[in-house]
């Protein structure tokens, strides 16, 4: 399925946006929730002049987005020429922490298990292009282990403990979540639909830390801006060569 927005008159173009606190725009600032200034998701909108229905929420998983119902409501609603957008996993890989540190050495499992968080991926594929619906999913950013142990996972729990659960290595973090954004890549590309690829423009940096807050899982401001220049570059790519909007098909 390809996505097409037209460079000019989107003023009828919707795009609702299920996602955690990244696309919404939220970090961590010691314990607090803070709100960057300028988040991809409205510099996109306004640079296409999208309607933009951003339904991100802090915490949020695909496991919570798909068991709540969210989105088999969105696609019991959508109405033709609507546009879906993902952006999901970075907390459906996390863990508890303060359990991990409580017994290091028993078997635990993220907020959703990857075989799980596949599955739903499978599904939510199979309901949106039964249904039509013209979607798109996005990457994972990639994370700073270093960062996210230190100053979040450190702020919760006993880090020691924890570092018994990793076996010593904390790069263990960053391997675990790159498993869930390859897991969306993966499914996205099967079923057809455009995956729009901001890991790889963080990556390719060499001082994409950078580009973290840090807690070492949300973009900062610069962080925003490159991802927003990311989707705006690669959704030019599929505009209509005359800026008119051609439907997506399955």
């Amino acid at each position: 399925m390809q996505i097409k927005i037209s460079q000019k008159n989107n003023a009828g173009e919707k795009v609702t946006l299920f996602g955690d606190s990244i696309p919404k725009g939220l970090y961590l600032e010691g314990a607090k929730i803070r709100r960057i200034r300028r988040c991809a998701a409205d510099t996109v909108s306004a640079r296409f002049g999208l309607q933009l229905d951003n339904r991100s929420a802090f915490g949020m998983t695909l496991a919570k987005c798909v068991g709540k119902g969210y989105i088999s409501e969105f696609i019991g609603n959508a109405k033709r020429g609507d546009i879906l957008a993902i952006s999901l996993g970075g907390n459906d890989c996390d863990y508890d922490w303060e359990k991990v540190a409580q017994d290091p050495f028993a078997y635990h499992t993220p907020r959703t298990p990857l075989p799980l968080f596949e599955e739903l991926l499978e599904k939510l594929i199979s309901d949106l292009k039964r249904a039509g619906i013209r979607a798109a999913f996005t990457s994972l950013p990639p994370i700073s282990s270093e960062r996210y142990f230190k100053n979040v996972i450190c702020a919760k729990a006993d880090g020691a403990e924890v570092m018994k659960f990793f076996a010593g290595d904390v790069t263990n973090i960053a391997r675990h979540q790159e498993c869930y954004s390859n897991a969306v890549a993966k499914a996205a590309l099967t079923g057809g639909f455009p995956l729009i690829d901001c890991r790889t423009e963080f990556l390719m940096k060499p001082d994409f830390l950078d580009f973290l807050s840090d807690d070492g899982i949300h973009p900062n401001q610069a962080g925003h801006d490159l991802i927003a220049e990311c989707v705006i570059r690669q959704a030019e790519r599929l505009l209509p060569a005359n800026g008119q909007r051609a439907e997506g098909s399955a």
